[in-house]
């Protein structure tokens, strides 16, 4: 008898079922994974321009919502960085500056729950945002000094 039974070919399917089902699973993930490094990366660049900003103007830019146009105008930074998810319901990075423009906090939701760097409670009380980013994301915050 040549050829396979159906239950052979059944247990196959299922088999490679599985294995893609998990394949995928880690597909996202490391797509998650590879959007918070953009985000870590993008704070880390604005924070680096905020730094130049200061040490030629004496403080931090006054606008939040402007701050990154008055990079840009000043030649700290090239382009305007967004959030990589880039979707409606995700929120852009946010700079929090104090009153007297001596510091500030950025911050950007993460989506991997798990990442390590994440903001501790305290931070997000210091900073005076919620540590918590909708259902699926936690607060990622670079404060200077």
């Amino acid at each position: 008898m040549k050829g396979f039974t159906l239950i052979e070919l059944l247990v196959a399917m299922g088999i490679m079922a599985v294995l893609t089902g998990m394949a995928l699973f880690n597909f996202n993930q490391s797509r998650v994974r590879a959007r918070d490094v953009q985000r870590k990366n993008d704070l880390k660049q604005l924070q680096t321009a905020l730094e130049v900003y200061k040490n030629d103007n004496n403080f931090y830019p006054s606008d939040p919502a402007a701050y990154q146009t008055d990079l840009i105008t000043g030649s700290y930074i090239k382009n305007t960085f967004n959030d990589p998810k880039g979707s409606a319901e995700w929120v852009d990075y946010q700079y929090l500056p104090s009153v007297d423009l001596k510091y500030y906090y950025l911050t950007s939701c993460l989506e991997n729950l798990a990442d390590s760097s994440k903001a501790s409670e305290a931070l997000c009380a210091e900073a005076g945002v919620m540590c918590v980013c909708g259902v699926n994301g936690s607060l990622f915050i670079v404060s200077q000094p």
